[in-house]
């Protein structure tokens, strides 16, 4: 059965897409930007950071989240309310975060400024989320957002060392804001609060991955990324998947 497809336009431009695609990835096929944060490729859509708001039917609405499923949609991604909204996001990112270059890049784009009086704690988190989604594709779930209000944070269960920390480094390498702190010396690694052991390629010896992930995956002894990228390469060219030219 073929897959059913909805018209209608993004900033006057006309399109037709399959059912149900949001608005943010629709607005990429027109090559029209709407900023995001929490957003990411890699994690399913949770519509936390409000910044990719976009006026649909006179309402705001997070465009990573709004699916369009009726023809004649009409969306607008740069109307002075969308902007506006955006930069009262921005202010509030740059009030957790003033150091970010991402939340300084697109607070001078919004013209944004950090709020003189705010509850919020400067502490680079925006609580974006991605680091806990991340953990739990990881399916080890060792962070997640506690607290409410200006009081929510990231963090281990009780604020200990988290028993199901695998060391892999998802949410640190995640973070838009880069304000998941570890320390990486090629042999070990720490990070909330935890040390870990890395294994040794068995190729080059260079190490990427610690025990815990090797255990947790079932890997005995993983190639790093770049010895990995040429098995891969080596294996498509053995079976002919590769032309040379």
């Amino acid at each position: 059965m073929p897959e059913r497809a909805v018209k209608g336009a993004i900033n006057g431009m006309e399109l037709e897409v399959p059912f149900g695609t949001t608005v943010l990835k629709a607005a990429e096929i027109l090559g029209i930007r709407i900023p995001t944060l929490c957003h990411h490729e890699g994690l399913p859509p949770w519509g936390g950071c409000r910044l990719c708001l976009s006026e649909i039917k006179g309402s705001l609405a997070a465009s990573c989240m709004y699916p369009l499923r009726e023809d004649g949609f009409a969306v607008f991604t740069d109307t002075l309310r969308a902007r506006e909204a955006r930069s009262f996001v921005l202010s509030l990112f740059l009030t957790r975060a003033p150091k970010a270059p991402l939340i300084r890049k697109l607070a001078a784009e919004y013209g944004a400024e950090p709020f003189a009086r705010s509850p919020l704690e400067a502490d680079g988190c925006l609580r974006c989320g991605r680091c806990v989604r991340a953990c739990q594709i990881q399916a080890s779930e060792a962070v997640s957002l506690a607290g409410r209000g200006s009081e929510r944070r990231v963090s281990p269960p009780f604020g200990k060392p988290p028993e199901n920390c695998l060391g892999c480094l998802a949410c640190a390498l995640i973070c838009p804001a880069g304000c998941v702190p570890f320390k990486d010396d090629g042999v070990k690694r720490r990070i909330w609060e935890k040390d870990f052991e890395l294994a040794p390629c068995p190729v080059c010896g260079k190490r990427t991955h610690t025990y815990e992930q090797l255990k947790f995956f079932g890997a005995d002894k993983p190639l790093c990324p770049q010895c990995q990228g040429r098995a891969t390469a080596e294996a498509l060219k053995a079976n002919e998947f590769v032309t040379e030219f």
